[in-house]
């Protein structure tokens, strides 16, 4: 090696470790930037030249260092492990909500609950069978009734009011998915534009799995990298990014409870208007589930439960007579007991008596104040088909369904958690060896500029020699 060929690959040495502390000092930078993967220098010997020619000359020796890549450490296959553990996180997280909603419109158990409210109606049932022709006794078992009625309405208009929340949650997140798709197609255009100028990329390319990750976690979809860098993105099959175009998607259907069997909530592709074949995970597909089932099942059930209490009550009451006085006589002239409650749903079940006389607590008119069918009426919270076993049933029901989810949630949340630990020890950076690849790199840094001195004081000596 010739004294001016060992400058340049002093000189190489030089650009390689300052290049290395560079990158280092970016690792460094970045240590608590969410979604950044740590990058490391490619270095590779230049070699001497080894192909015989007419004039060509070898030192023997090689020419030094050039860089020829900067890697990002970025493992493909953990990214889209991640990508599905954490949509399926997002899905049972929301789910754990959902139900959380739904039993917090029910408000049970509780001592101002439904099913203690329908234990204080039968038991003013048993208050007028013991004293018949007591007013106070019938005026209370009439306030009863009104706030049985009243919180089945309002826990009625409460899930009604969840269900419009999570329909304008659900268009909120739709919107969002179609920003995001929106910015992974631009970052897919400066990824292959740079690519194509040889411009780095590792920067670019974590800002596009994040938003593909913010992808994954709302609606499940999967990401396939190109050879060119850029990304696809699918939900349920369909393309929604592909390069650096995008379908958008849009909610269609009903926002009222009471339309969903005539608009069903739907997703769409906004391009054709055909609906999105399936959405198994992602928070999306939560809310799709909350509005199709998880609330429609508790509006049913708890419509179910009115209407039986409706049905039990008015047929027992049309058996019995009421202590009705009609004028001008002064003793009652009992009447056959008429409906005692009006409606045929949650949403509409009201007490159709305003008058305390027309409880129909006898069971025959030659004896009207008897208190017999007030008894029977009382027995019907016994009944195993009756509303109290009917309502009992249903929240037990939400209850069993809401713990499945939270214990899926948080054994999901373990595994999500995890294998975002694995992801960031393969792809993060650390500190520990960051500092030790500095060391690496100053020290190489300053012994090549120690080969630089040398051959400087070398020359020098050559020069002066010739004085």
């Amino acid at each position: 090696m010739s004294t001016f060929s060992g400058l340049n690959t002093a000189l190489s040495a030089l650009y390689a470790q300052r290049r290395g502390l560079d990158l280092t000092g970016q690792n460094i930078a970045n240590v608590n930037t969410e979604g950044y993967s740590r990058q490391r220098v490619e270095l590779s010997p230049r070699e001497a030249i080894t192909d015989p020619a007419r004039l060509s000359t070898s030192s023997g020796s090689g020419d030094g260092v050039e860089i020829t890549d900067v890697t990002r450490l970025h493992n493909e296959f953990m990214t889209n492990r991640t990508r599905a553990e954490h949509g399926l996180n997002e899905y049972l997280q929301a789910q754990r909500t959902a139900f959380a909603n739904v039993e917090q419109a029910l408000g049970e158990p509780s001592d101002t609950g439904l099913q203690a409210q329908l234990s204080e109606y039968w038991a003013a049932w048993s208050d007028v069978a013991n004293r018949p022709g007591d007013a106070s006794a019938r005026t209370a078992l009439l306030s009863r009734a009104n706030t049985v009625t009243t919180t089945m309405g309002t826990t009625r208009q409460n899930l009604d009011n969840l269900f419009g929340a999570t329909r304008e949650a659900l268009a909120a997140d739709v919107e969002v998915v179609n920003q995001t798709s929106a910015g992974v197609a631009d970052l897919n255009a400066r990824i292959a534009l740079a690519k194509t100028a040889g411009m780095p990329t590792n920067e670019l390319s974590d800002k596009r799995d994040q938003l593909a990750l913010r992808l994954s976690e709302l609606t499940g979809a999967t990401a396939r990298l190109k050879t060119d860098g850029t990304v696809d993105v699918m939900l349920s099959g369909a393309m929604i990014v592909q390069g650096d175009t995008t379908r958008n998607l849009q909610v269609v259907g009903t926002t009222t409870v009471d339309g969903r069997t005539i608009a069903p909530v739907q997703v769409r592709f906004a391009d054709g208007g055909n609906p999105v074949a399936s959405i198994t995970t992602g928070k999306i597909a939560s809310h799709m589930e909350t509005l199709t089932q998880t609330i429609p099942d508790a509006v049913d059930g708890l419509d179910n439960v009115a209407s039986v209490l409706i049905q039990t009550v008015n047929d027992q009451h049309h058996q019995g007579f009421d202590i009705t006085v009609v004028p001008p006589a002064t003793t009652p002239a009992p009447q056959p007991g008429g409906d005692f409650f009006s409606g045929t749903s949650a949403k509409d079940i009201a007490v159709a008596i305003t008058d305390p006389a027309k409880i129909a607590a006898s069971s025959t008119n030659a004896t009207p104040f008897q208190g017999d069918n007030a008894n029977r009426m009382a027995d019907i919270a016994k009944a195993p088909a009756g509303a109290d076993a009917t309502y009992r049933n249903y929240v037990v029901d939400i209850g069993i369904q809401a713990q499945t989810v939270n214990r899926r949630a948080d054994a999901q949340q373990v595994i999500s958690e995890d294998v975002t630990a694995a992801e960031q020890a393969e792809s993060g950076v650390s500190l520990d060896e960051e500092m030790t690849n500095m060391i690496q790199f100053q020290r190489a840094y300053e012994a090549a500029a120690k080969v630089i001195s040398t051959i400087d004081t070398t020359l020098d000596t050559l020069i002066n020699m010739k004085r």
